[in-house]
């Protein structure tokens, strides 16, 4: 990574200690030299005078990206357009962050040893989610290509869904569920694993296919290879499906007849790893795995 001379800010401003932090940390950066870039629009949410510049302009002008917040504000950021080209130093002031890279106590040591070159990048797999086609465009909608970090969920909330999903064009399995989450394996800890899903190692490139509540005990959650293509179609001429990118970062309703196609996306985000930080310690005191084994 090129020297670090202006970070921008992307923060979850509902925290009530939010406010505090950012000011407290861009006195830390301006008494290095650092240049910090907060966008306007949070900027006004924290309670500080408009800065005149938006989020795509941190991203375009910032060496390094901080997120203070948990997994859903970095979510969020991770749908600003170009965040791939910029590493991210991920710090968790919320409840969960399997995301992340390191709690508020250990903020101050982890930016300077990541100012000082002590951490590494850690390249997270995307997914890419296009609609080949859709005959009965909904008024106000369009046909649509986005990009998810954790998931892609094909579901409808009232109503049980029939789809019939492909892999690398050949024929897969049907499904007859309350919906489909397709995953990445940054996105196994997330709805994924609520579904019942397996928790996948972030590093690997994999794609993760698990079904939401299944009609069928035949009906079971699938790691596909990270280059396979998925195609889901919906199999009753009548059905219409919401699609969820990222949780609802990005919704789509879309008619019968919609063909969806996802598959790994060329981009990846980078997200600043430093010496300390442990994928498999979060999971054991976040998700408590092997609590109570002897």
């Amino acid at each position: 990574m090129k020297e670090i001379k202006k970070v921008g800010f992307f923060v979850n401003t509902t925290k009530a200690n939010a406010s505090g932090i950012v000011k407290a940390v861009s006195t830390w950066l301006k008494e290095r030299g650092i240049i910090p870039l907060l966008p306007e629009e949070q900027a006004i949410e924290l309670g500080y005078p408009p800065t005149g510049i938006s989020k795509t302009e941190v991203v375009d002008q910032a060496d390094m990206l901080l997120v203070l917040g948990g997994d859903g504000t970095l979510l969020s950021a991770a749908h600003t357009p170009q965040i791939e080209n910029v590493p991210i130093l991920a710090i968790n002031i919320g409840t969960l962050g399997f995301l992340t890279d390191a709690s508020l106590e250990q903020l101050y040591p982890t930016l300077k040893a990541t100012l000082a070159g002590d951490y590494r990048v850690e390249h997270r797999m995307m997914l890419e989610v296009v609609v080949d086609k859709q005959p009965q465009v909904e008024q106000g909608t369009q046909p649509f290509r986005a990009f998810a970090l954790n998931d892609v969920v094909i579901r409808h909330y009232t109503h049980l869904i029939e789809l019939d999903a492909y892999i690398d064009d050949e024929f897969f399995i049907p499904y007859n569920a309350d919906g489909l989450i397709i995953a990445t394996p940054s996105g196994s800890t997330g709805y994924s694993l609520s579904c019942a899903g397996t928790i996948v190692a972030p590093q690997l490139e994999a794609i993760l296919l698990t079904p939401i509540a299944p009609h069928s005990l035949t009906v079971r959650p699938f790691i596909a290879d990270g280059n396979a293509e998925i195609t889901v179609k919906m199999r009753a001429a009548y059905q219409s499906v919401d699609v969820f990118v990222d949780g609802q970062r990005e919704t789509h309703s879309l008619t019968a007849g919609a063909v969806i196609k996802v598959e790994r996306a060329k981009r990846t985000i980078q997200l600043i790893r430093s010496q300390h930080h442990s994928y498999y310690r979060a999971l054991r005191e976040k998700l408590m795995l092997g609590i109570g084994v002897s």
